[in-house]
């Protein structure tokens, strides 16, 4: 009888957990966004790693917040797949920071992606909402476009 119990409770354990997306939190911290600029966009390109494209609606936003916060699930994940699919490298390296003028709310960073042996500055823009940040811009035409 202990063992059919146990093997009872394993079952319902996977079925919770499938139930509940395997555990995952909106972000890393539990809240979508993150909590300082750089920390931002290093999440977010973890999340493209990972192809994750419902948690890269959490982390990608504007000031009002988180993008599948506003626009329906299905939608933000096939933009978060396009996103995805043009930002996957074999490595990221977040390089200078800069104010955006007129933004206070706003930091501009020049990411370093590598893709197949060449290196990329891809500018993000990351923005304020309260005390989280969004990445709101990201310069995809710096890959996309190929001499």
């Amino acid at each position: 009888m202990p063992h059919k119990r146990s093997i009872s409770l394993v079952a319902a354990l996977l079925a919770l957990a499938a139930c509940t997306g395997g555990g995952r939190t909106t972000a890393q911290t539990g809240q979508p966004g993150g909590s300082a600029p750089a920390a931002t966009v290093e999440r977010f390109l973890q999340l493209v790693g990972q192809k994750n494209y419902v948690q890269m609606g959490y982390v990608f936003g504007n000031s009002e917040g988180p993008i599948i916060e506003r626009d329906e699930r299905r939608q933000v994940e096939r933009r978060m797949f396009a996103i995805a699919g043009i930002l996957q490298n074999d490595r990221f390296v977040i390089r200078d920071q800069s104010q955006i003028p007129g933004r206070p709310e706003a930091v501009q960073f020049n990411v370093q992606l590598t893709q197949r042996g060449q290196a990329y500055d891809v500018p993000f823009v990351v923005v304020r909402s309260g005390e989280r940040w969004f990445v709101e811009q990201v310069d995809l035409e710096r890959l996309t476009r190929r001499p």
